[in-house]
């Protein structure tokens, strides 16, 4: 079922890009990222994922230099 649904969409942006040519159809993409990436909302979840990710990140980073300390 998810396959025939991916085949769908893989052929309906086939489509696009043909029927829109490739510079309009990208340019269009890269218009409606730009919006939704400027909504607050999209911004506040971004920073809360950038800061867990560094927090992970960090660490991590902490338990490997333990690690070869001890060694």
């Amino acid at each position: 079922m998810i396959g025939w649904v991916v085949l769908i969409l893989a052929i309906l942006v086939i489509l696009a890009v043909v029927g829109l040519g490739w510079e309009s159809f990208f340019g269009g993409v890269k218009k409606g990222v730009e919006k939704i990436g400027s909504l607050p909302e999209v911004k506040n979840l971004t920073d809360k994922a950038k800061t867990e990710f560094d927090s992970i990140i960090g660490n991590s980073t902490l338990d490997i230099i333990a690690i070869t300390e001890s060694m």
